[in-house]
């Protein structure tokens, strides 16, 4: 990766290289020219600058140019925001991509120049107005009379950053729309105090409101976003906007409980706990005092201390943001899935009936927490209405920024894994909102998976295993032609799809004091973690060794016998363990590995995450109400591994760990049977898996049968 600084002469000379124009969202080229000069120290003269027609990050054959936001004073930093005169600036990285093909092969030429009216007060129905960006089309400093079909997104996350980051307004400006983005409550520039999701719905819809009436909209209106924009996408569709014409709704939740905050009964610890001080910061009792701002950097670098203490004790740390403690409160209030859950904003999953029937576009990933969300989404709109919704499922972690590489943690998925989500949006909103036929949008290819696997398994220069993969298309989720096969678990570590002759149990010891580390996964903070070999490695959170997770006692492993043939496994899985404990309560967690066989790469294999789980005990029958257990009984437990799609290739072994922990994605199980995150100690669990008789622990996996016509192709069509 290189960074574009030094004196002028080398400037130029890197520009030439790759062909480069850089478009720095300036309102003039001189502002441009001063934007980066702010970050080189010197006037790059070799620059082009194009006011107000840049749009995404230009990337031009064999080149990505990535925005990363840097301290003005420190060119060489990655992290941190970076200031001129107020405003956010980007330090300019390129990045070279070997053989990317276009996985969307759809572009449009810009049409005009845009013009951008910041904070437009918008007025919601209470009196409360919200700061609203307008990216107009426009041409010599004039805007063009329209009307136009609108794209809106709405952010908690201050509008003006989060469009340089991944959503590109601009972009579609510059081709004939005009893209409205805004501040949500109480965040940015916006009045009223935030709450957390409830209110989208409502304020949602007075946006849309607004925006229809407007003389520059010809009333076809859609929305775009990831996470929290997708949550506010779905909260104006579950309220029934009338004025909706299309959604894209990237990296989203179902049901906040199961999906983000919490999973299988467990509270996701460390997405809770960051995303709260995230949200602390973006209050403005914090970002306008300096002494509070300090406060909250203070917790954040120490978080992994707190992850290691009951939960109502952080609650000590937010009482000067009263809004945070308020939602962080209720989430321990309301360990079930109940009402409060239920509202919409933090759920959607009943509310499928009340959408408008418009088109939808669902992206996500194999390594976002939001993944199992995401494909419910798609199968309850494909339920409940007759417009077709569209999946794209790729390697990746949480946002369209991940996408946009062609690796995840150590893993090199190969060029075709690369997606920039601006094609993709374009295609979707020009057919959706312009009626154009882009030929893309085949009821019977879609959905799109990329599946991984099918590579060499060397590593190269950077670190990362050749793991490669392909993409797949079909009408449905799961992909017709797929069998649910069952692999049992035998005491002795085997995984076979022989049910006979599987019988006894094993037992170990699990002690919330001392609990198994998460490597890799959906892992929500810090990002992008990815898959990794399930070994100590530094850059793991914890981790004090490079010793396999499998060597620790209380993980047991099952693997099947180095495979004979290819197994292509796309869809969700599931496990079915019989389990007894001699606690009131405890945990059990699910992961499925794909285990490369010993290498000069890898002397001790490659063991690469695909997806993980847990599975609270206390929750094993439902997620709305509690069961009581009896220790010693033996009951069943099923845990949803959510979804993945991987070959695993001859040589290799289909591998499935159990345990009961995962720290600090989920809150270690005290296993006193005491409130959630409210205990006063812990002790250790003896935990035993059973396999005799009726109790055949086992593992569902989701086996393709047939070649789809599609397999070989480098690029998918939508």
């Amino acid at each position: 990766m290189l960074r574009l600084a030094g004196e002028p002469s080398e400037f130029d000379r890197l520009l030439a290289e790759v062909g480069l124009t850089v478009c720095c969202r300036s309102s003039s080229p001189v502002g441009a020219r001063e934007n980066i000069a702010a970050l080189t120290g010197t006037p790059p003269a070799g620059a082009v600058c194009r006011p107000n027609v840049c749009s995404s990050p230009p990337r031009s054959l064999g080149v990505e140019v990535a925005l990363v936001f840097g301290p003005v004073n420190d060119a060489r930093s990655a992290s941190g925001n970076g200031r001129v005169n107020g405003c956010f600036v980007p330090s300019i990285l390129v990045e070279p991509k070997r053989n990317r093909p276009a996985v969307v092969d759809y572009h449009r030429p810009v049409e005009n120049e845009v013009a951008i009216l910041r904070n437009v007060m918008v007025p919601m129905r209470d009196g409360v107005h919200l700061a609203t960006d307008l990216y107009h089309p426009s041409r010599d400093g004039e805007l063009l009379p329209g009307p136009f079909p609108v794209i809106v997104d709405r952010t908690p996350y201050e509008k003006i950053p989060r469009a340089a980051r991944a959503n590109d307004p601009e972009y579609f400006a510059e081709r004939g729309y005009v893209f409205v983005f805004q501040d949500t409550r109480g965040h940015g520039h916006s009045e009223g105090e935030y709450k957390l999701y409830v209110r989208e719905g409502d304020d949602g819809c007075d946006a849309i409101e607004w925006v229809a009436r407007q003389p520059w909209c010809n009333s076809k209106i859609g929305m775009s976003g990831y996470s929290h924009d997708a949550a506010t996408q779905n909260a104006v569709a579950a309220a029934g906007s009338p004025h909706l014409t299309s959604i894209f709704p990237a990296f989203c939740s179902s049901s906040y409980h199961n999906d983000v905050a919490g999973h299988g009964g467990a509270q996701r610890l460390s997405h809770n706990f960051v995303y709260t001080v995230l949200h602390a910061l973006l209050d403005h009792v914090v970002s306008d005092s300096p002494d509070l701002q300090a406060s909250m950097s203070e917790i954040e670098e120490h978080m992994f201390e707190w992850f290691k203490v009951p939960q109502e004790k952080h609650l000590r740390l937010f009482r000067d943001v009263p809004r945070a403690a308020t939602w962080y409160r209720e989430w321990l209030d309301h360990p079930d899935l109940d009402d409060y859950w239920k509202q919409n904003g933090y759920f959607y999953e009943r509310f499928y009936d009340d959408y408008p029937d418009v088109p939808a576009f669902f992206m996500g990933g194999f390594y976002d927490f939001c993944l199992l969300g995401t494909t419910t989404n798609y199968n309850g709109l494909a339920a409940a209405l007759s417009s077709k919704p569209h999946l794209m499922l790729g390697p990746w972690c949480h946002g369209p920024m991940n996408a946009r590489r062609r690796s995840a943690g150590t893993v090199d998925f190969g060029a075709s894994s690369y997606v920039d989500w601006n094609p993709v949006r374009l295609a979707f909103f020009d057919e959706s909102l312009r009626g154009v036929d882009t030929g893309l949008f085949g009821r019977d290819r879609s959905v799109n998976v990329f599946v991984m696997g099918g590579g060499s398994g060397t590593k190269d220069s950077d670190g990362l295993i050749d793991h490669g993969g392909y993409w797949i298309s079909g009408p449905s989720w799961p992909l017709p032609g797929t069998t649910f096969t069952e692999y049992h678990l035998r005491p002795a570590g085997a995984l076979t799809t022989e049910p006979e002759g599987t019988t006894g149990s094993v037992s170990f010891a699990y002690d919330p004091d001392d609990p198994v580390l998460q490597i890799g996964g959906d892992y929500t903070y810090p990002f992008g973690l990815g898959p990794l070999d399930q070994i100590g490695q530094p850059r793991v959170l914890g981790s004090t060794d490079t010793m396999p997770l499998s060597a620790r006692p209380d993980v047991l492993v099952f693997e099947t016998e180095p495979l004979i043939e290819d197994v292509e496994v796309v869809g969700p899985i599931r496990v079915e363990l019989y389990v007894s404990s001699d606690a009131p309560d405890t945990d059990f967690t699910a992961k499925l590995i794909d285990q490369y066989p010993p290498s000069v790469y890898y002397p001790g294999g490659y063991a690469m995450l695909l997806t993980d789980s847990i599975r609270r005990l206390r929750y094993r029958d439902s997620l709305e109400w509690t069961t009581p257990y009896t220790p010693g009984d033996v009951v069943a437990v099923e845990i949803d591994v959510r979804v993945t799609a991987n070959v695993f290739k001859v040589g290799h072994r289909i591998r499935l760990d159990v345990s009961s922990s995962c720290f600090p994605s989920f809150d270690p199980n005290p296993n006193t049977g005491e409130p959630i995150g409210r205990h006063t100690h812990t002790r250790v669990a003896n935990n035993t898996v059973h396999f005799s008789g009726s109790h055949r622990s086992r593992l569902i996996l989701p086996i393709r049968n047939q070649e789809p016509p599609n397999k070989a192709r480098g690029a998918t069509d939508l």
